[in-house]
């Protein structure tokens, strides 16, 4: 069992958890401690933009229903985190957009309430550019940084909106994290961060009550350490929604798409797991491993990613694979220009297709999600201000090497709105036609030629080359990120329009630049489960994943070898004057608390107010000094609603009760809002 949260895998919590060595309250205050000290301050790695208020509230719920014997199961009191595009009941739900920056959501998105249901314990919000139409641009929030190398970027530039994501999940901010992709958002902080990324199958996860942005090609990605990690909390993510509203795939009339067969339960698939590759045929695709493919575009692969992936392919033999360099017809055929000139090129498509596709089609349901939503101060996507959804800096450097025909039109998108007369996105010429189309595509150019070559698998390195971080403002920096083979995930966006699903694992570090790099494994519609077994064999086998470098143990991550007595429990607060924890509330007195200051423990002074006759609750006052180093002013975009603030974490008052409060001030002294303590509850255990 693992010694402290850092890589702990979710059955090590569990059992943590069981045996009584931390309780949920206590695990949620060591990963916001851990996301003080390093996503906050210090390396400012970013990628928590929101801290979930209800987090100690939704943690203390957990161990109410442990102690009594009513867990949800094995997802209960575990931390995760949700990507700033994902609905989340009174918070705010931006999808990293200024001009979205105080929309309010009016529910859970469907995966948010599944997650509840099973008691998990959200952590916070994570970073995502503007409208996630990008991968490091830098939005509201900013972006996300590597935990494994600062000089480079944690997802690729043109295609990983999951940054946020992947940084917190590498960096156990939480258990896993929640991200999404249209091109290659989730796989490539996946990548390079050494985490287990899965695309679904179409229909096979939810993304109702999440902002779109393609629909044909939209996905949610999960975040894990390792596979076990990944099947433990499929059982959640893949509920079906009892309506197929706002599930585009599930919804439209064109195509039927073939279900999905699930498991009883996906750490079903552990058994026989290991051996799964055996006797198995893999195509790799030439180019993605720098060889030559007369049919491909020019793909740029690092002399250090050929030399993982060639680790790998013996790794692969040893598991009994036979392992087959080949070309990759999904992908050349899709991105053959030369009778179009478009860079997305599907059988079937009317002329003007991906034209609507990035225009009507966007526009209508981005109208339509803020419709449903309700927000008076955001009632339709007319009442947005176009310039701001997206804004970027006049003659930002890698715009220069960016592909212009796949730039959108924000304020266009806003008249679109304004005109669209009723149409839903169903009257939209053409779409009867591309949806088919696509699913043609996909079994024609995929599924037909693994059956023709007898191929069990396709599998091939996430990408040829990390990004570096000053691509903002160094020339070749920009110019070498946007490389094909670097600017996205391999595969790039044939992937994800045809629907095809993939599971990705770590093979390792590069050499020089110590950074991870993914090994993906691709397959029908459908073969889902077959494909979380060939990931799950290979990671076995290699166990290739290292921790990042930037964000090690600190001595509130430790997990006790014994299960502590109560007076010994670790962030138990310190009570030096005033009355005994079990009064307070009865009267006015101040007493002396342990709090957490940005990860570093400080002393803070409390005021318990007189509590009114009759009342529920006690009111607390809490004031702190400390000097704020204040962040670099960044290029554009911002940062956190944490970062470059002092963050207080204060730790509850008895054994069985939750951290009172978190809070953000700018000032050197601040003070906290008026906290609510439960003193009927408390008054109800002595």
């Amino acid at each position: 069992m693992s010694t402290s949260i850092v890589e702990a895998s979710i059955a090590d919590l569990q059992d943590a958890l069981a045996q009584g060595l931390l309780t949920s309250v206590e695990l949620t205050a060591k990963c916001i401690l851990r996301a003080q000290t390093y996503d906050f301050k210090g390396l400012r790695l970013n990628s928590i933009v929101k801290l979930n208020p209800k987090a100690f509230a939704e943690a203390l719920e957990s161990d109410i229903r442990r102690a009594a014997g009513a867990l949800r199961g094995p997802l209960d009191g575990v931390p995760y985190t949700i990507k700033d595009s994902m609905k989340s009941a009174g918070e705010t739900c931006a999808t990293g957009s200024p001009a979205l920056a105080d929309l309010i959501a009016n529910e859970d998105c469907f995966l948010v309430k599944q997650l509840r249901a099973a008691g998990a314990v959200c952590i916070g919000r994570t970073n995502t550019p503007p409208m996630m139409a990008s991968g490091m641009h830098r939005g509201l929030y900013g972006r996300a940084e590597s935990p494994y190398n600062l000089e480079y970027l944690t997802a690729a530039f043109s295609s990983g909106s999951s940054n946020g994501s992947g940084t917190a999940t590498a960096a156990s901010f939480a258990a896993f994290g929640l991200g999404s992709e249209t091109v290659s958002s989730g796989r490539s902080p996946a990548s390079n961060n050494g985490l287990v990324a899965y695309t679904p199958s179409r229909t096979m996860i939810s993304p109702v009550g999440i902002w779109p942005l393609y629909p044909t090609c939209d996905v949610v990605v999960p975040h894990a350490r390792t596979v076990q990690d990944m099947l433990a909390i499929l059982d959640v993510l893949t509920i079906e929604c009892p309506t197929p509203k706002g599930d585009f795939w599930r919804e439209q009339a064109h195509v039927q798409v073939p279900k999905v067969a699930k498991p009883t339960s996906f750490l079903d698939l552990l058994q026989g797991g290991k051996d799964s590759l055996k006797g198995k045929r893999l195509a790799v695709p030439k180019m993605y491993i720098g060889q030559h493919d007369p049919l491909a575009k020019p793909t740029f692969v690092s002399d250090e990613v050929i030399a993982l992936y060639r680790r790998a392919r013996v790794d692969l033999e040893a598991l009994g694979a036979t392992v087959i360099e080949t070309g990759f017809p999904l992908v050349t055929n899709y991105e053959d220009d030369s009778v179009t000139g478009q860079p997305n090129n599907v059988v079937g498509f009317a002329p003007d297709w991906n034209g609507k596709e990035r225009r009507e089609l966007v526009a209508y349901l981005w109208d339509d999600f803020l419709r449903e939503n309700g927000d008076p101060n955001y009632p339709s996507l007319a009442s947005v201000d176009g310039s701001q959804m997206f804004p970027r800096p006049e003659g930002y450097i890698p715009d220069q090497y960016m592909e212009t025909k796949n730039f959108m039109d924000y304020p266009g998108l806003v008249e679109l709105a304004k005109n669209r007369n009723r149409k839903q996105i169903w009257d939209i010429d053409g779409i009867a036609e591309a949806l088919p189309a696509l699913e043609a595509q996909r079994k024609r150019d995929l599924e037909d030629w693994m059956d023709e070559n007898g191929f069990d698998a396709v599998v091939f390195p996430a990408n040829g080359d990390v990004g570096h971080a000053d691509l903002d403002t160094n020339d070749e920096s920009a110019r070498h990120a946007l490389q094909n083979g670097v600017k996205y995930s391999n595969g790039n966006r044939a992937l994800r329009h045809m629907g095809v699903p993939t599971v990705s694992v770590t093979m390792g570090l590069m050499e020089h630049k110590k950074m991870p790099v993914n090994l993906t494994f691709a397959g029908r519609h459908a073969q889902d489960s077959q494909l979380l077994q060939f990931a799950y064999a290979y990671e076995q086998a290699t166990h290739h994943r290292v921790a990042p470098p930037l964000t090690p143990v600190l001595d509130t991550d430790v997990i006790p070898a014994v299960r502590p007595k109560a007076h010994e429990r670790t962030l138990r607060p310190d009570v030096r004057e005033g009355r005994q924890a079990g009064e307070l509330g009865k009267g006015q007195h101040q007493v002396t608390i342990e709090t957490y200051v940005d990860g570093v423990p400080s002393t803070s002074h409390a005021n318990i107010l007189p509590q009114e006759q009759g009342a529920e609750t006690a009111t607390l006052k809490l004031s702190m000094s400390g000097d704020v180093e204040q962040p670099p002013k960044p290029l554009y975009g911002g940062y956190s609603t944490h970062v470059g603030k002092a963050n207080g974490l204060v730790i509850g008052y008895r054994d069985d009760e939750p951290p009172t409060a978190q809070w953000t001030s700018s000032g050197g002294v601040m003070a906290a809002e008026k906290l609510d303590l439960a003193t009927a509850h408390r008054e109800s255990k002595r």
